[in-house]
């Protein structure tokens, strides 16, 4: 990229993850201090958010561009995102958000950001992107990582641990589905039916699991964390993001993503004192190590 592509693209990729991890002490202190519950909690941000994106999308370039579609199928396009949704919001979001419940803002991050890992298992079986030499050694490094993160000789979190990696798998399964098809909207309408879809999921799982909130009962505070949980983490990171992924394209730009577990451990760190252990740092770290190698291999190898 020129000095002019970069200055702008790594401004709006930073400030994506930092969004993005953001996001994770920001539902931690929603869960675990207004008590809010997690498909509730889910169901009403993703809602909010996705309906902004969408009316956003049609007063800019018109209704038909927001009309989803699937090889000119309307049917096809609300099933095709009906199921992202389900993966991707639903299923990511909704196990990240139980996670919540039991395990700290910073391990959650952390395991659910090995989806990368999980990807390349996947890729290797359902796409023509077979595992390599690199690729391998990234995973074998990753994979150590997150042994490190749970501790070898204890596993604090318990269910929390499987709804994070549950999370994770939800996402990889989901990028596979997207790579194979392809929706013919843009990218914010597939995120913004993405999300619409995804929240609908979550507010029927709220009822069925009897989940109950009176959203009037939300503190000051609480009240500035879910809209910024609606806005600068979620509007915001996916606005970052795709004018990013324009200019830098979807392989470099990804390697941007192991910032967002080192976000969310700063800033659980600083705004709810998550304690670092020894076990955390170093399997962190690992796990940040093999992200930066399985991209920086993707990178080399379109230059």
């Amino acid at each position: 990229m020129s000095n002019n592509h970069n200055t702008g693209f790594l401004p709006k990729v930073i400030l994506a993850t930092i969004c993005m991890g953001s996001s994770f002490p920001t539902g931690k202190y929603l869960i675990a201090n207004e008590h809010m519950p997690p498909f509730l909690m889910g169901g009403w941000r993703f809602l909010a958010a996705g309906l902004l994106m969408l009316i956003s999308a049609t007063i800019l370039k018109g209704y038909r561009q927001v009309v989803p579609t699937y090889k000119q199928s309307i049917v096809g396009g609300v099933i095709l995102t009906g199921i992202i949704g389900c993966l991707q919001t639903t299923g990511t979001m909704g196990f990240l958000n139980l996670a919540l419940q039991s395990v700290s803002s910073s391990m959650s991050s952390i395991i659910l950001f090995t989806n990368p890992l999980w990807l390349s298992l996947l890729a290797h079986f359902l796409l023509k992107d077979k595992l390599n030499k690199r690729k391998i050694i990234s995973l074998i490094i990753g994979i150590s990582g997150v042994i490190f993160c749970l501790g070898l000789s204890t596993m604090q979190g318990g269910i929390g641990l499987i709804y994070a990696f549950l999370g994770s798998l939800c996402w990889s399964i989901c990028t596979i589905i997207t790579k194979r098809f392809i929706f013919d909207k843009s990218s914010w309408v597939l995120t913004g039916w993405q999300l619409f879809w995804g929240a609908i999921f979550m507010l029927l799982t709220a009822y069925i699991r009897h989940e109950e909130y009176n959203i009037g009962s939300l503190q000051l505070w609480g009240w500035v964390w879910f809209i910024w949980l609606i806005i600068p983490a979620s509007i915001g990171s996916f606005g970052l993001w795709f004018s990013a992924l324009r200019q830098g394209g979807a392989t470099l730009t990804s390697g941007f993503l192991f910032l967002v577990p080192l976000f969310s451990v700063i800033f659980s760190v600083l705004a709810l004192h998550d304690g670092l252990s020894t076990h955390l740092i170093l399997g962190g770290g690992l796990i940040v190590l093999s992200l930066y190698l399985l991209n920086k291999g993707d990178k080399d190898e379109i230059r």
